[in-house]
């Protein structure tokens, strides 16, 4: 969505008057390109996608843009998201040495499998949306 600016000029008390109307630089951000990909993912699939596939329900789209809002996005890399046919939204982060999924079934809370070389896997089921990615799993995804 494109945005205005106006500049606006003050001659005297009782007259304003609008110079210009410019669209206002949109800059794209990581929670916007995320959140982005939320929308585009919810409207294709509102109804099943294969056969038998449940598509995901609106609340886990909206415990995915919540748990979006935790991330510390200038620490670590965004993730690539999907859906699956169970009705999962999926995040995952994947890099050299190192892979984490993750998803949301609707019902407020995450689950997900972390793997990094040279450590054992690390497996959380039934965490709070809100409690976002813990430090370890930060460091997995961490920016070099």
């Amino acid at each position: 969505m494109q945005g205005y600016s106006y500049v606006l000029n003050v001659q005297v008390p009782s007259e304003i008057r609008i110079n210009s109307l410019v669209p206002a630089p949109c800059a794209e951000t990581p929670t916007k390109d995320l959140f982005d990909r939320l929308t585009f993912l919810s409207g294709r699939y509102r109804n099943p996608f294969l056969s038998g596939s449940t598509p995901p329900s609106n609340q886990a789209f909206e415990d995915a843009k919540s748990f979006i809002l935790t991330l510390p996005l200038t620490k670590i890399t965004k993730p690539s998201i999907h859906v699956a046919a169970d009705g999962e939204v999926n995040f995952q982060w994947c890099g050299t040495d190192f892979k984490i999924d993750l998803g949301f079934y609707g019902n407020g809370k995450f689950s997900f499998y972390a793997a990094k070389s040279g450590r054992a896997p690390i497996i959380g089921d039934d965490i709070l949306v809100d409690s976002g990615l813990s430090h370890d799993l930060i460091s997995f995804a961490a920016n070099p």
